[in-house]
């Protein structure tokens, strides 16, 4: 009955007293279920660990948990605090442990800095030689010994040693300086030995145990099992520090016994490979080698009579770069449901994962180095409004009353709906100070399918209160049992996971009948467990999950960067997903009701985020509808927007292909760059109009009539574009590029050389937005000869390499395809010649490949939807079309322009 995530791990003995009667298997077996439950959850935002009671008399209050029980939480946190991760709560012979997330930012809220590991880890599956032991890596030691291999592997080719103080902050200090003479003595003398054919059983070795060498004694007749069990934790103590020598067959005082058994030597050859084979190494080293660099020595043990007593088996494990894993770590996750372990390649990836170096243009939202483990970096851009303004503005809690937001989605439902206000007035008696959320479906903002027979949701964020998620629904009797809980699931999880809120957190799932005989709960008694009314209700969360007013603030942000969060295109070019928020605008425009804005032409500026939008509300469509995705299709002029577009929960094709083809199956059709597309190759408008049509669907055209780049017919009549929305903040370009985007629109409207809407575009522009102040350059060169163009180019992208740009960061874009490809043949040479040094094997591509390190040189028209940190235009004017080239060339440009 919990909208959370909930492990259930069956019967458990719980008490001081009764703990001490069972025996110590029962007691190993019930920590070690309880161990991987509570890490699972730490690991994947929190939730509830229930068990049964075994002993059906047994109550929390008089009997305690069991001191083993709590130094097992203890354990899997790493600190003695476990009041500030768990909470415990009896229900009947049900014992509820609640699990706060795990946070690498400490305890408190805000803290800047990480203080503990990205994942909680019961082990590493790491271990590491300090003088004649070995040593597991622990939990909290993992992040300061994965930096040290990863400085290690960097410079592994730098003599050996700069590796070796690489990891001089994990080993404290011990490798200082090189082994000494005496060190390397041993280690030679270890080498020779292993290079005898026989040895005399009763033998004393001329050396010792060291960091770099270990005896084992066969004490087992079981050699083989033993061996394999000894192997690992060994193997991957010596590659993660130094390397050394393993023998099997000699004692701890150097004597050599064999193997005490009939063991061929091919069976110890064979025991070591496969166990070693099975050992993960995780390369960072760009290193193609495979597995742990070993070699494998067994020399004959005899007596005195020349008779056979077996062998020794020398293991030469030589230094690795990267870390060597005994096994996977000993981490779990709640995946679909179920508890995993984290397999030791996805462990490395979570426990490194680091925030990304952006410029100066934005502005970190959240960090990785302060929240829940599957965070990811959130950013916006600076000058933009940040994620505290927005909650200023979107959901402002003040000292005096409830606040009814968005004030707009209120009044439409409060019309549609005769009742609702009264309803949702009945649930707020005892309620002071908060704010109420409404939207038509909570669901379908967080990602998930709108539940059928929904009338709206709303979100109540008080103070001195659980939150609560009522849903508004016409006929409680149909709703589903359980499926009520699944968006207030959702809505908790995503908070902490997206949110990156890490204080206690529960969202109580309520539904409400709206136009019952009751004004109250309508559920089954057994699905529900709270009361008619908010005031009264005991919740059965602990008291330490309530809100309070320190609590509302960083909650309402969380949701912010959940609502307002989208995948940034700095995701591909970064080679990590990070994320970005929408502006108040662009929000307003995705929160329309779709059963009502089935149609509408979104006119936006350059730089406004249209594709952004568009992308989004093919979310909302599928999400609002159930559609699949073939059901939907967004069509664009060029392909590599198209190429950026697909796999995103549709069909994406050109205006060439969709005039070509029929589409029976789709029902909602999405426009992008419709500016561009041409009516003398067919009517594309009507073509989409009839597929809508047919289905009741959406459709929506997107589209920026100063990018035009085409001086022909677009298809569609200027008079009957409506209804309209308009996007005027500019929030892609640094400033100094707005300012010449703004003076080239006015140009396009003064000259007029194209048929567009200039009275529309006029009042369009009179409403343009500087969103932020970033500082960016523009320059323009006009006195460049044809024959100097392509020398002058790779100087341009010399220099922005030496100053650290990426090829990845920079875009050139032709007026034409003609000229893209005769330019592409000047430059390829000068750009070998200026960045050989720098040892880059591919330099150009086109606009399909915008996700990869190279700089693109394509044509304006093929690049459009796309852009790049720095834009190179080498232009030609292009008759009536020219300035309109040029608009659409310097909008590609986040911070740098050249026009030559």
């Amino acid at each position: 009955n919990y909208a959370d995530v909930v492990v259930d791990i069956g019967k458990v003995l719980v008490g001081e007293n009764c703990r001490k009667k069972i025996t110590s298997l029962n007691q190993k077996r019930q920590r070690r279920d309880l161990s991987r439950a509570v890490c699972a959850l730490l690991n994947s935002g929190g939730g509830i660990v229930r068990m049964e009671s075994e002993d059906r008399n047994y109550c929390y209050q008089e009997h305690g948990i069991g001191l083993d029980i709590e130094n097992c939480l203890r354990d899997c946190i790493g600190s003695n605090e476990i009041s500030e991760y768990f909470t415990w709560m009896q229900e009947g012979s049900n014992l509820l442990l609640f699990v706060k997330t795990w946070s690498c930012g400490g305890l408190e809220q805000g803290i800047a800095e990480a203080t503990e590991p990205r994942l909680c880890s019961l082990s590493t599956g790491l271990f590491y030689r300090s003088g004649t032991s070995v040593f597991p890596v622990k939990s909290r030691e993992a992040p300061g010994f994965l930096r040290g291999k990863e400085s290690s592997a960097k410079c592994n080719s730098v003599n050996g040693l700069s590796a070796k103080r690489a990891l001089l902050s994990f080993f404290g200090g011990a490798e200082k300086t090189p082994p000494n003479i005496q060190e390397h003595n041993i280690q030679d003398a270890a080498a020779k030995f292993i290079e005898k054919g026989k040895v005399l059983v009763g033998e004393v070795l001329g050396f010792t145990e060291t960091t770099h060498i270990e005896f084992k004694e066969y004490s087992t007749k079981s050699v083989l099992e033993y061996m394999s069990k000894t192997l690992p934790k060994y193997v991957s103590a010596f590659a993660n520090t130094e390397g050394g020598y393993l023998f099997f067959g000699v004692g701890d005082n150097g004597k050599v016994t064999g193997t005490h058994s009939n063991v061929e030597k091919e069976a110890l050859e064979q025991v070591v490979a496969e166990t070693t084979r099975s050992m993960s190494v995780y390369h960072s080293c760009g290193s193609g080698a495979l597995g742990v660099q070993l070699q494998t020595h067994i020399l004959d043990v005899h007596d005195e009579t020349g008779c056979s007593q077996g062998y020794i088996c020398a293991v030469h494990i030589e230094r690795s770069c990267c870390p060597v894993f005994h096994g996977d770590p000993e981490s779990w996750m709640v995946m679909d449901g179920k508890i995993e372990r984290l397999r030791a390649g996805k462990w490395m990836e979570l426990m490194t994962a680091a925030d990304p170096a952006l410029a100066d243009e934005f502005v970190t939202e959240l960090s990785l180095e302060n929240g829940p483990p599957l965070i990811k970096p959130v950013y916006s851009k600076a000058g933009l409004q940040c994620a505290a303004e927005l909650q200023e503005h979107l959901y402002p809690v003040g000292s005096d009353g409830i606040k009814w937001k968005p004030e707009n989605i209120c009044k439409d439902l409060f019309s549609e709906y005769p009742g609702l206000e009264d309803l949702m007035r009945k649930q707020l008696r005892g309620v002071t100070t908060g704010v109420l959320i409404f939207s038509r479906s909570w669901a379908v903002d967080i990602g998930l399918k709108k539940k059928q027979d929904v009338v709206c949701d709303a979100l109540l964020v008080a103070d001195n209160k659980y939150p609560v998620l009522f849903t508004v629904v016409r006929d409680a009797s149909c709703v589903k049992s359980g499926t009520w809980r699944e968006t207030a699931r959702a809505l908790k999880q995503k908070l902490v996971n997206n949110g990156g809120y890490t204080s206690r957190v529960c969202v109580i799932p309520q539904i409400l009948q709206l136009n019952g005989t009751k004004d109250q709960t309508e559920v089954p008694e057994n699905d529900v467990p709270w009361q008619e009314t908010l005031h009264n209700s005991t919740s059965p969360y602990p008291k330490s999950y309530i809100l309070t007013s320190r609590d509302i603030p960083a909650f309402l942000r969380a949701l912010v960067i959940v609502v307002l969060g989208f995948k940034s295109y700095l995701s591909d070019h970064l080679g990590c997903e990070i994320f970005n928020l929408l502006t108040l605008k662009q929000y307003e425009l995705l929160s329309k009701n779709l059963h009502k804005v089935r149609k509408l032409f979104v006119l936006g500026l350059p730089g406004t985020g249209k594709t952004i939008v568009a992308l989004k509300i093919i979310e909302k469509i599928k999400n609002t509808f159930g559609c699949s995705a073939e059901e939907i299709l967004y069509i664009c002029e060029n392909q590599p927007l198209r190429d950026s577009v697909r796999n995103k929960s549709c069909q994406a094709v050109t205006r060439a292909t969709f005039l070509k083809r029929s589409f029976p199956y789709v029902k909602h059709i999405v426009v992008d760059e419709a500016q561009n597309f041409r009516r003398d190759e067919g009517d594309w408008y009507q073509h989409a109009r009839s597929i809508v049509k047919r289905s009741g669907g959406i459709f929506w055209v997107f589209l920026d009539f100063f990018q035009t780049t085409y001086p022909c017919d677009c298809g569609l009549d200027f008079s009957k574009m409506d209804p309209q929305e308009w996007l005027t903040k500019m929030v892609r370009n640094a400033k100094e590029i707005c300012h010449v985007m703004v003076d080239l629109m006015r140009e396009i409207l003064q000259t007029r050389n194209i048929n567009l809407p200039c009275e529309v575009l006029g009042r369009l522009l009179k409403q343009v937005e500087y969103a932020h102040s970033l500082p960016g350059s523009f320059s323009r060169e006009q006195n460049i000869r044809p024959d100097e163009l392509a020398k002058y180019v790779a100087k341009h992208c010399k220099s922005y390499r030496e100053q650290g740009y990426a090829l990845r960061d920079i875009a050139i874009l032709c007026s034409t395809q003609p000229a893209a490809d005769q330019f592409r043949l000047e430059l390829q040479p000068e750009l070998r010649r200026q960045l050989g040094k720098h040892r880059v094997r591919r330099a150009l591509g086109l606009a399909e490949d915008i996700s990869e390190d190279v700089i693109v040189l394509d044509s304006i028209r093929r690049f459009s939807g796309l852009e790049r940190t720095i834009v190179i235009h080498p232009y030609t004017p292009q008759g009536q079309i020219f300035d309109n080239l040029v608009l659409c060339a310097v909008s590609r440009a986040n911070t740098k322009v050249h026009l030559l």
